[in-house]
């Protein structure tokens, strides 16, 4: 019977021997998980660039979008002015040479002031919104059929992006 007591006492102090070389972590090992965890982090970091500038060229078409269904709706209000071979009415191929005689917002205007004041209002939004539209100014082209062409240029990432529009009024 002592000799099995003995190897129970052997057993017992292998195992706590054991123990207590094998806790923690070696430098190594704690190098290893920071440079995977870093990897993973730039990997992140690197998406969320990726789609906010996806999310910003998104942003500028949608905007561009909304210029030219702005000044459509207000061409199909103010009809009589769509047509006018005189060049005053909503017929100006460069927006940035209209200016405006009468504030339409406050004070009776004609149809073709009307057409010059939306006009210009229109031109002064796409230049605070989208950048560089001043530059390369937003067009207006009316066909002898009523057929609209809207063209809006701007800047996105360094490239020259530009959006037409082709309605039949």
């Amino acid at each position: 019977m002592l000799k099995v007591a003995s190897m129970t006492l052997m057993k017992t102090a292998s195992v706590v021997k054991n123990k207590t070389q094998s806790q923690g972590f070696s430098l190594v090992e704690v190098l290893v998980a920071l440079l995977v965890l870093s990897i993973g982090l730039l990997g992140l970091a690197a998406l969320q660039t990726t789609s906010l500038q996806y999310n910003t060229g998104s942003y500028l078409r949608t905007q561009a979008t909304f210029l030219a269904y702005d000044i459509i709706d207000r061409m199909r209000a103010n009809s009589a002015a769509v047509v006018d071979s005189d060049g005053t009415g909503y017929d100006q191929p460069t927006s940035s040479a209209v200016s405006i005689t009468v504030n339409c917002d406050v004070a009776s205007c004609t149809s073709a002031q009307l057409a010059n004041y939306d006009i210009r209002k229109w031109y002064d939004r796409a230049v605070a919104t989208l950048p560089n539209a001043a530059a390369t100014s937003p067009t207006i082209n009316i066909g002898p059929t009523k057929q609209v062409t809207i063209t809006i240029r701007w800047m996105e990432r360094d490239l020259p992006l530009s959006q037409t529009w082709i309605v039949q009024l």
